[in-house]
């Protein structure tokens, strides 16, 4: 009997998660923890792979939207909680989850899906370009200090938000600086209590401080947790600190909160998981050692469900250059085509004739959000010029490029 790869059932979804967490080498939730996410698991479309009665693959997407250059924010899928159990693995069911979820955005007409990756080798094959990296960085305090760029807001201040006003401070801060970078997606409802939880109940040394402007308006937070380093190992260790989300209107108040950070008395330095790849603190910090780079992580992975609705909606830069962009997608031959783009936009062209570059469907997703050159692709072989002396790449980067670099800052 073979895998069959099927819509979750809402009483099929503990099993889903089960076989999520082992494939992901973690235990099954117990029913505590379960009780304590099951609204989480009912909250996006889910599918899942069956060997007989026995879960032993899920895949899922959250319905958000990314904004892309230009502003436009457009409908994603935002893959989550994927997995196949050691059993069952190369018997054909991440290819039929994956052919599920992205049928299923091609139905609900979103035009992206985006994804973490837990392995950078698996999800090209399914379209998917690396199309964004972020920073894990480590900063120390007292090196760092102080730090510069925040003459934009001197005259502001920062506080510690009460518990009970954390979702309600952060999920209204985030609404109005959601757009500062393209590829930042909005949040479900549910996001904010899990994202936010030990700072809502007060545990772990987690906190929300806040920037707020002289008139009043909070137009800025960080979510952090502070500890003591190890004492008996090292006495001069003192506080270390780590930052989970940081969220700005602007780039002074974002270092306005960086410098509050710094200032704490006994911690020794702070770590941040994901940080921009243009991170403005590296520059704004006094000794520029004290920003060490400790990985450059692939952050976003982006597939183009429907490349005339991608294309079309997002902007191009001013200049005077065009280029002819071919694209093949095996998975949704509706994408296969050509496209013009110009500083006033793409358009698809009823021509056959052979475009002046061309990508299979990951490569123009990696390309997409601007914040990775067609030239490099091209170097890479992955990117076919009709004519190699030809400088298409080089006009294709004029086009695309966005600054600041892309960036989620989401994990899901």
């Amino acid at each position: 009997m073979g895998i069959e790869v099927r819509p979750t059932e809402p009483d099929e979804l503990r099993a889903a998660s089960a076989a999520t967490s082992i494939s992901l080498l973690h235990s099954p939730m117990d029913d505590e923890l379960w009780e304590k996410r099951k609204d989480g698991w009912m909250a996006f479309p889910s599918f899942s792979a069956w060997d007989g009665d026995r879960c032993v693959g899920h895949a899922g997407h959250f319905v958000v939207e990314t904004v892309v250059p230009g502003g436009a924010r457009l409908g994603t899928g935002a893959v989550t909680r994927v997995g196949v159990v050691p059993t069952h693995r190369r018997r054909g069911a991440a290819s039929g989850l994956m052919k599920a979820l992205v049928d299923d955005c091609v139905s609900r007409k979103l035009p992206l899906m985006s994804l973490r990756a837990s392995e950078a080798v698996i999800y090209q094959r399914f379209g998917f370009g690396m199309a964004g990296d972020m920073l894990r960085v480590t900063v120390d305090s007292a090196r760092a200090r102080p730090v510069g760029g925040t003459d934009g807001a001197t005259d502001g201040t920062v506080e510690l938000v009460e518990p009970d006003e954390v979702v309600e401070t952060v999920s209204s801060v985030y609404a109005k600086a959601l757009g500062r970078r393209v590829g930042q997606i909005t949040r479900p409802d549910f996001f904010w209590d899990r994202i936010y939880e030990n700072a809502i109940k007060a545990k772990h040394g987690a906190f929300v401080a806040a920037h707020r402007r002289p008139d009043g308006v909070i137009d800025g937070f960080a979510n952090y947790a502070i500890k003591w380093g190890s004492f008996d190992d090292d006495p001069t260790t003192g506080g270390l600190g780590s930052v989970f989300d940081l969220v700005a209107e602007s780039d002074e108040v974002e270092l306005a909160l960086w410098r509050y950070l710094m200032d704490i008395d006994l911690i020794r330095s702070w770590s941040a998981n994901c940080r921009p790849i243009d991170d403005p603190l590296r520059e704004a910090v006094w000794d520029r050692r004290a920003y060490r780079v400790d990985a450059v992580i692939d952050e976003q992975w982006v597939r183009l469900v429907d490349v005339n609705a991608a294309l079309t909606a997002r902007s191009y830069n001013p200049v005077d250059v065009a280029i002819t962009v071919g694209v093949t997608d095996p998975m949704v031959p509706a994408n296969d085509g050509v496209w013009r783009i110009d500083r006033s936009g793409a358009s698809r062209l009823e021509s056959t004739a052979d475009a002046e570059l061309s990508v299979d469907i990951a490569t123009v997703g990696a390309a997409y959000l601007g914040g990775v050159s067609w030239t490099s692709l091209a170097a890479a072989g992955q990117v076919v010029l009709t004519d190699p002396a030809d400088d298409a790449a080089a006009r294709a980067d004029l086009l695309f490029r966005t600054d600041p670099a892309p960036y989620c800052g989401t994990f899901f």
